[in-house]
């Protein structure tokens, strides 16, 4: 099709921080915002600004200067700036499904706040791949559109496709196939004459894989202002002959009629083909990786659930909120994927630490008002899964005596060769030189990955040695649990290596089944490549099952399915730079080549896992759900009206997402990890749980 109006879109694309500070970007961010409001006012011709589809730049920059409230409103309000809808422009992989609906809830309540109107597409700009998922979450939120870059694989050669989730669910997505900066020579140009020859160039690119009567020519990039002589050049432009361009926003490029002929992707987007999908984000900085899913599921399965169902509880707005915001500013891509500078992971720490905090006064409150109103005096214990576990009804409480705990059982670990035996399955743990940096691995050209240099059994526990590692393991059983637990440290005085513990499996493997947020993904051994080699390692939420064998952590992790015949999983990857400016396995620089010594993990890192011999799918989450929540204790002091053991809320036939509490009445989110339908029931709802599909049911 011959386009017939070409819409360019100045915008930026904001990382909160990333090679610096978050404060230092926020001095920029205050001057940029500072002069775009002067240009729009004083510019009419400049008639749109994106702003990168996230509301944080607009609150932090309102928090510094709060007297532009009513001009940013204003603005907005007219269509000359975007608001939304996302609250930060997450990573999708590292955070947990409930953070990305929050964070979309977020969004697009200070869209319809500060704008007065939704936002027509899920901006997603950047992001290292996306979950299959997105599309139902989009749908869930009533937006039809998604705009995406990295991650599309080769087979879709259209600049816009149908993007389908695993139910069904589907959402027309803008594919910006040459990135979002396609159009940044445009703000560079000095005259009418070079502006005209780069239009004619993006022109050129976009043209011919578009199926509109339109073109999109996205003009700006990383922290950039507007180009101030852009309306007045285009007009120029125009006026003598060359390319015709308007502003546009993307609700004006998107209002055209649905493309007839766009191909169609179901699932994820985890390809390598045109764009760097950056794998290696899900190995750096692991003790952060661990961090983020406990803190996230203290407050999603412990602070929300017990405020929100224990009797006569304060719901915590204040305190929830404050913990949100918190996760979300970590969940920005640059924060949460650990390729930052060193700065900017010791600001998540901190953030995470706060988080916690608040969150275990929630809970600590909500528990002890719990324990308060059973009838008898001992151990209260509280089962957060909404499954039976160790006699705890689900989402209820047990009241025992102070030896009714849950019993630990040693499990014999034997060595033998470098190897070791574990409840009939071999594991290895083998290190390896890496000359990547926090983006993607990369071996040493001509090394070869080493076992151990000395492995023994003392007092129960396993203790091994290699270069500069130290590694100390030990295994054991709890009560009810289908899976050995392993609990280790390692001592690091090495860089520039990558340590990965091997699981032999049961049986050959072509591919794995993984979590991810709301859904449980199938896939082949490596992903596709194109700039980057074709990768072998996979993000996994808490559990990766194959050939018969499940391996279970707290949160993401990164996995490969080695040869097929074992699983292995990244335990240390020390690294010593962002992005060094030509790999092997990238093509080229992803980042500045600035240095983070403190990613190369020297000091000790402790790690937990599962293995699960004999794991199927339907088994998958309830074991983690066993192995990454625990059951929570407290004092019960007895006098109370309820009784020693029963239910705060009944949910069965389903996963659970959350439970709190909106506008006083109490939400439950539930999804079906299967291809089949499920009965589900929450409190006295039933209710048919189609495949895949996330439901949100609202009760009294």
């Amino acid at each position: 099709m011959q386009p017939t109006k070409i819409y360019v879109l100045p915008h930026t694309h904001w990382d909160r921080e990333w090679y610096a500070p978050f404060e230092e970007f926020l001095s920029r961010l205050v001057e940029m915002m500072d002069g775009l409001i002067q240009i729009l006012d004083s510019e009419p011709r400049f008639e749109h600004f994106h702003l990168d589809g996230q509301a944080a730049m607009i609150e932090d920059y309102l928090a510094e200067r709060p007297e532009r409230t009513e001009d940013v409103r204003r603005l907005a309000r007219a269509g000359r700036i975007s608001v939304g809808p996302w609250f930060t422009q997450m990573d999708e992989f590292l955070v947990s499904g409930e953070s990305l609906i929050r964070n979309l809830e977020w969004g697009l309540a200070r869209a319809r706040d500060v704008a007065g109107r939704a936002p027509p597409a899920g901006y997603l700009p950047d992001q290292f791949g996306h979950i299959g998922q997105m599309p139902q979450i989009l749908r869930n939120a009533g937006i039809g559109k998604a705009v995406v870059w990295r991650g599309v694989p080769a087979a879709i050669d259209k600049s816009a496709f149908w993007w389908e989730a695993p139910d069904g669910s589907r959402v027309l997505a803008e594919y910006l196939v040459f990135g979002y900066s396609v159009g940044w020579w445009l703000s560079q140009a000095k005259d009418a004459q070079e502006l005209s020859a780069q239009l004619t160039r993006a022109v050129e690119q976009l043209g011919p894989i578009s199926q509109r009567d339109r073109l999109l020519i996205t003009v700006g990039s990383d922290h950039q202002g507007p180009a101030v002589k852009l309306p007045a050049l285009l007009d120029e432009v125009a006026g003598s002959g060359g390319p015709k361009a308007e502003f546009g926003s993307l609700a004006d490029y998107l209002e055209a009629p649905d493309p007839q002929d766009a191909p169609a992707w179901r699932g994820e987007l985890r390809s390598a083909a045109r764009a760097h999908l950056l794998p290696g984000v899900y190995s750096n900085r692991v003790s952060q990786k661990t961090e983020r899913a406990r803190v996230e599921a203290l407050v999603e399965r412990y602070a929300e659930p017990l405020s929100a169902l224990v009797p006569d509880v304060r719901w915590p707005a204040e305190e929830l909120d404050e913990a949100w915001r918190l996760l979300l500013w970590n969940g920005a891509h640059d924060s949460v994927c650990g390729c930052s500078v060193d700065a900017v992971a010791a600001a998540v720490d901190g953030r995470l630490a706060r988080a916690r905090e608040i969150a275990q006064n929630v809970i600590d409150g909500a528990l002890g008002a719990l324990a308060a109103q059973v009838g008898s005096r001992g151990r209260l214990y509280f089962n957060p899964s909404p499954f039976e576990r160790n006699g705890i009804p689900g989402l209820g409480w047990v009241v025992r005596d102070e030896t009714g705990g849950i019993a630990e059982t040693p499990v014999e670990l034997r060595a033998f060769t470098g190897r070791i035996q574990l409840g009939g399955r071999t594991l290895r743990f083998i290190d390896e030189e890496d000359v990547g940096d926090l983006y993607n691995f990369c071996p040493e050209e001509g090394a070869v990955p080493v076992e151990p240099s000395s492995l023994v059994v003392r007092e129960g526990a396993i203790r091994m040695r290699f270069p500069g590692v130290q590694i100390r393991l030990r295994a054991f059983l709890r009560s009810g649990d289908p899976f050995i637990r392993l609990e280790g440290w390692i001592g690091n005085q090495r860089p520039d290596h990558r340590l990965r513990l091997h699981v032999g499996l049961r049986s050959q493997a072509g591919g794995s089944t993984a979590v991810s947020p709301f859904e449980l993904v199938d896939r082949p051994v490596t992903s596709e490549g194109g700039t980057e080699i074709p990768s072998p390692t996979w993000p996994a939420r808490g559990a990766v099952m194959s050939g018969g064998v499940a391996i279970l952590a707290p949160g993401v992790f990164e996995y490969e399915v080695h040869q097929g015949v074992e699983l292995a999983v990244t335990l240390l990857r020390c690294v010593g730079t962002i992005s060094r400016q030509q790999i092997a396995t990238r093509g080229w620089a992803a980042g500045p080549d600035i240095a983070t010594p403190d990613a190369q993990m020297v000091g000790v890192t402790q790690f937990a896992l599962g293995i699960y011999p004999g794991a199927e799918r339907e088994g998958l989450l309830p074991a983690w759900e066993r192995f990454a929540l625990p059951i929570l204790e407290a004092e019960a002091p007895g006098g109370g009206p309820l009784p020693d053991s029963g239910s705060l809320l009944q949910v069965s036939g389903a996963q659970l997402s959350s439970v709190r509490k909106v506008d006083g009445k109490v939400e439950v989110r539930i999804w079906n990890p299967s291809a089949e339908p499920l009965a589900a029931r929450v409190d006295d709802h039933d209710l048919t749980l189609h495949p895949a599909r996330i439901e949100t049911i609202r009760l009294h």
